[in-house]
C-alpha cells in the first residue's frame, strides 16, 4: 500500500483529505448521519487529483462497506447501529488511510 506521506500532494488535495478527516470526526461525535458521511466521503474522494490510484481504490473499498451497510438497512427498513462491527472496522481503516 502506498502511504499518503509518500505522495507529493497538492494543497488542494491536502484540504480535501483534511475535510475527509473532519467528516469522520463529525460522524463519530454523532453530528452527522451515516448517509451524509457516505455522501461526503464519496464526493471528496472523487475530487482528489494527485493521490495515487491504489490509495484511492483502497479508500473506496472501505467506503463501499459503509454504503453496503446503509443500503441493506434501508432496503430492510431497519435502523442502523453505529456500533455495527462492519461500520466500526471501515471507519478504523479509513482513519488509518488518512493518517499514514
Amino acid at each position: 500500500m502506498i502511504l499518503l506521506s509518500d505522495m507529493k500532494l497538492s494543497e488542494y488535495d491536502q484540504r480535501q483529505l483534511a475535510l475527509m478527516e473532519e467528516t469522520l470526526s463529525l460522524y463519530s461525535s454523532d453530528k452527522m448521519t451515516l448517509k451524509k458521511l457516505i455522501d461526503n466521503l464519496e464526493g471528496l474522494l472523487f475530487c482528489l487529483q494527485s493521490v495515487d490510484i491504489e490509495w484511492k481504490n483502497e479508500f473506496h473499498e472501505h467506503w463501499f462497506v459503509l454504503e453496503q451497510v446503509y443500503a441493506v438497512a434501508s432496503f430492510r427498513n431497519e435502523s442502523i447501529d453505529p456500533d455495527d462491527p462492519d461500520i466500526q472496522e471501515s471507519l478504523k481503516q479509513l482513519r488509518r488511510l488518512l493518517k499514514d
